[in-house]
């Protein structure tokens, strides 16, 4: 009768291993590991950004020239901008680049989305980059078109049959300004609005039709108060970038300046055109004061319109 196999199992009286702890040095690495990953960041935010920031702001409180010793002057730079008539027409002019395409903007940029976003809109996926075209165009190119649509016997006066000196009508300038910023700035904002309704619930619209409502109470009582953060967001950048214009009222209905730049006239020159050309006129205190004037009102507006759309979501 063969004999069952005994299985011996060997017995490990081996210790284990002690588990070995990163030294002090390999720690401190590991700590520092996401500050340097972030390091090229804050190195360029503090030499291109930081830095300039507050030799600027001290440049405001002094007369310099750009060479030579700097004088310091203390408020004279803030009270000679607030007693020259060029800059209070700057400033009504930058107000008019910002309130009058902004209702058409942002409303357009809305119903633009909501068109694409319904059914109604056939191929969306064409309208989408058509619409956006114009925002990837540089505002160099841009304008450098419009001139030659807004030109004397141009593209719009053969269609319309208006005979409008566009770009050397004081007044008609500034509309003319209007225009092209429309042109390219509500393929932006539709995308941005686009984006926005993707966060609207559709069992909230669902619920809201069951309930009698009909397109247009739904957009009011449901999409726009969903939307209320993606609104105040566009709001906000559409005030920075008007209050930072500069590029498209220069080169459209700008003349011929000093060094051969494109300066537009007073009647249809932003505030930007105060800092950049008192920076030509070797003014650099007046031109620092002028960039923080601006910078104080864009954060004054910007405030105003958190709370007047926040006040009004509660």
């Amino acid at each position: 009768m063969p004999q069952p196999l005994m299985v011996r199992h060997r017995t490990d009286h081996r210790q284990p291993r002690p588990v070995r702890r990163p030294g002090r040095g390999r720690a401190l690495l590991n700590g520092a590991a996401p500050y340097l990953f972030i390091a090229p960041f804050l190195v360029s935010f503090v030499v291109f950004f930081a830095a300039p920031s507050v030799v600027s702001i001290v440049l405001s409180f002094f007369q310099y020239r750009g060479y030579g010793s700097a004088t310091f002057s203390g408020l004279h730079n803030y009270d000679a901008l607030f007693q020259s008539p060029d800059f209070w027409q700057s400033a009504r002019v930058t107000l008019f680049y910002w309130l009058v395409p902004l209702v058409p903007l942002l409303g357009g940029g809305f119903l633009l989305a909501l068109l694409v976003r319904s059914k109604l809109a056939k191929l969306p996926s064409v309208f989408k980059p058509l619409l956006f075209i114009p925002q990837v165009m540089a505002p160099v190119a841009a304008a450098l078109v419009w001139r030659v649509i807004l030109s004397s016997n141009g593209v719009l006066d053969s269609l319309t049959g208006l005979h409008i000196d566009w770009l050397n009508d004081p007044q008609a300038g500034k509309w003319a300004v209007v225009m092209l910023l429309l042109w390219r700035g509500v393929g932006w904002y539709f995308v941005i609005f686009l984006a926005g309704m993707t966060n609207v619930p559709d069992e909230l619209l669902e619920a809201a039709h069951l309930d009698g409502a009909n397109a247009v109470q739904r957009i009011r009582h449901v999409t726009i108060p969903v939307m209320r953060p993606i609104i105040l967001f566009a709001v906000v950048i559409d005030t920075i970038s008007s209050f930072q214009l500069f590029t498209e009222p220069n080169l459209l209905v700008g003349g011929s300046g000093a060094a051969g730049a494109s300066i537009a006239p007073p009647t249809a020159a932003p505030v930007m055109n105060q800092v950049v050309g008192n920076i030509t006129a070797g003014q650099f205190g007046l031109s620092a004061a002028a960039g923080w004037l601006l910078f104080l009102a864009i954060g004054i507006f910007s405030v105003i319109q958190f709370r007047l759309l926040r006040e009004r979501g509660n």
